[in-house]
């Protein structure tokens, strides 16, 4: 086994894939090239659809993630709107993590467009030669796949992914070790992972908006006000984060994904199309992974940004799409139920075991028992 350098020596490359559905989109129609494309579904003929994901060119004009497409086109009246193709989606993702694999000691993918790879030993510790392995996995991508990656270089992934949001499209970013301090000081608080909208308000209060103010702040202070996460932030704007690339060695506890809407919704026509959607792309993912579920898990957060999950169970596990998407239709209605809007919706899979094939058939999956949680 390779010995791998102790955390503060590391060298951690952050992947993330320019507006990935829509490339993916450009790229199978090179008619789209040039035009601003929106993935999601055409407003005149479904107007309670929210836009996936934009091309840069439609973002010039303020179009964004989880926006209505009804917006998109008021914004960008000239957009090309995209059906989304998930299971190609599914497809091309499996195929770059496949090229980034062959550049890193470890891989670890996040999500179906990004990915940490650690590169300590093929580099040296040199973060020159890790500024040219970066440039040469920028190339793998555009002359294999057709298609531009930002690119973080840090000593901690923290930092990485920091860095390989800053200079999108097909940018990159490097932060050397003697550079950390002074380059994080003046981004937001908001920028490091785990900080949603309320903890960035929370921290406001106590003056730290910049991540430099954090830096500033006494650390035995900010642990007992903040605990665990306290330590955690502190770490992370000092550069001590030590938190490893963790190659996956078998299932995951689980997979998830989430949406934030541009406002808050309540009715079941504009937010069960999205959590489909969520719900297919999950389940590409699932496939890809080869791995089987047995637990749906809805999550909702309401305008008051409380959160509520609700579970249910299969008698076994399952490799089916049906499945997750009677239950989380069944889960919605219970949710809006209430009469409460919500301002974000999330699918959850868990109980995961790896599976070569589909197994199942649709009269082996009965739900078990009552929604394993709820509130």
């Amino acid at each position: 086994r390779m010995a791998y350098p102790s955390p503060g020596s590391r060298v951690i490359l952050h992947v993330d894939m320019d507006a990935f559905y829509a490339s993916v989109e450009v790229r199978e129609n090179p008619d789209l090239e040039g035009k601003p494309v929106v993935v999601g579904a055409d407003p005149r003929e479904h107007p309670r659809g929210v836009v996936l994901t934009a091309s840069y060119e439609a973002r010039q004009y303020g179009v964004r993630s989880a926006m209505s497409c009804v917006e998109a086109a008021r914004r960008c009246p000239n957009a090309v709107f995209v059906r989304p193709h998930f299971e190609l989606y599914g497809r091309v993702s499996g195929e770059i993590m496949d090229t980034l694999r062959t550049f890193a000691d470890r891989l670890q993918p996040s999500g179906i467009e990004e990915g940490f790879l650690d590169v300590t030993i093929r580099s040296g510790g040199n973060f020159s030669r890790a500024e040219q392995l970066a440039r040469e996995i920028k190339a793998a991508i555009r002359n294999r796949h057709r298609m531009t990656c930002s690119i973080g270089v840090a000593p901690t992934k923290a930092i990485a992914k920091i860095a390989s949001d800053l200079q999108k499209p097909d940018g990159l970013t490097i932060v050397a070790p003697d550079e950390v301090v002074a380059f994080l000081a003046p981004i937001s608080v908001r920028k490091i992972l785990g900080v949603g909208p309320k903890t960035g308000e929370r921290l406001k209060e106590l003056g730290l908006e910049s991540i430099g103010d954090v830096q500033e702040y006494n650390r035995q202070d900010l642990i007992e006000l903040l605990g665990a996460f306290g330590e955690y932030l502190h770490d992370v704007a000092m550069g001590r984060d030590a938190e490893e690339v963790v190659e996956p060695t078998g299932p995951p506890e689980s997979i998830s994904t989430e949406m934030t809407f541009e406002k808050d919704l309540d009715a079941y026509d504009a937010v069960w199309p999205e959590l489909e959607s969520m719900a297919k792309s999950l389940h590409e993912q699932l496939l890809h992974e080869k791995y089987a579920y047995r637990t749906v898990t809805l999550k909702a957060k309401y305008s008051n940004f409380e959160i509520h999950t609700r579970s249910k169970s299969l008698k076994i596990h399952s490799m089916d799409l049906e499945p997750i998407l009677i239950l989380s239709q069944t889960m919605l209605k219970e949710v809006l139920a209430t009469g409460r809007k919500v301002r974000l919706v999330g699918v959850r899979l868990s109980n995961l075991v790896e599976r070569a094939a589909p197994q199942t058939t649709l009269s082996k999956w009965t739900p078990i028992g009552e929604p394993l949680s709820g509130s």
